[in-house]
């Protein structure tokens, strides 16, 4: 299936989201996870989602992100509406267009941290020759992170794996970055050292980035902070 663009979309928004609602269960046991969110997401930006936990905070990245359905509504990212693509091309645009920086750096221990960086492009089926090589090591060294091509993340700390997740994520320049709290595993001077890196990716690289989290530490770090409670934008 083809990809649909956004009659009216602003080059200037890199995502954006209307009346969206979520809901789960049916009956007594339904949830409104979402009630009727509108936000921008505008480029080369770092937004912070915040909100206590059962906010809907983690639904509305999901649904951002294309990893979850909203119940109504519509989610557009680059000029194409999610609520227009099949399961399949769904997952092709996810792969191409959204980038992740998850918790657990979900790194596999297997590969280097060069084969790791240029894992979403094998994927995707594109050719790894000695320019994208080249592009995921400056990518690297922009992160601090050049000299461990060769290592595997079990001799990496835990701040050299997440820089490394988010190299991973950024070869494929997506239109939106996601960081799942980032910085939960990690010690203070380690945080700010990634939540630095993420600042970096959005001055330097012109990423835009959504980070949930529950740190105001963390938050602090954003262009913008947006607080959701039961399901609302406040």
């Amino acid at each position: 299936m083809t990809t649909q663009s956004h009659p009216r979309t602003d080059t200037t928004i890199a995502a954006s989201a209307r009346n969206l609602t979520k809901t789960y269960g049916r009956g007594d046991a339904q949830v409104q996870a979402l009630r009727g969110v509108d936000l921008d997401l505008r480029r080369g930006s770092f937004t912070a989602i915040m909100g206590p936990s059962g906010s809907g905070k983690s639904t509305f990245m999901h649904c951002l992100a294309g990893l979850d359905q909203a119940s109504s509504g519509s989610v557009v990212v680059g000029g194409t509406d999610l609520g227009t693509l099949s399961d399949d091309a769904l997952t092709i645009f996810r792969r191409m267009h959204i980038g992740f920086v998850f918790q657990s750096f979900n790194l596999l221990p297997m590969l280097t941290v060069l084969q790791n960086i240029l894992l979403p492009l094998e994927l995707a089926g594109e050719r790894i020759d000695g320019a994208t090589q080249e592009r995921a090591r400056v990518v690297a060294e922009s992160l601090g992170v050049g000299h461990r091509l060769s290592h595997r993340p079990a001799e990496l700390s835990g701040g050299q794996q997440q820089r490394v997740a988010i190299a991973r994520a950024l070869i494929t320049t997506p239109d939106l970055l996601f960081a799942d709290e980032p910085t939960g595993n990690l010690d203070s001077v380690t945080s700010a050292d990634v939540l630095d890196h993420l600042q970096r990716a959005v001055r330097e690289f012109g990423q835009t980035v959504v980070m949930v989290t529950h740190d105001h530490d963390a938050a602090a770090y954003a262009d913008r902070i947006v607080t959701l409670r039961d399901g609302r934008v406040v």
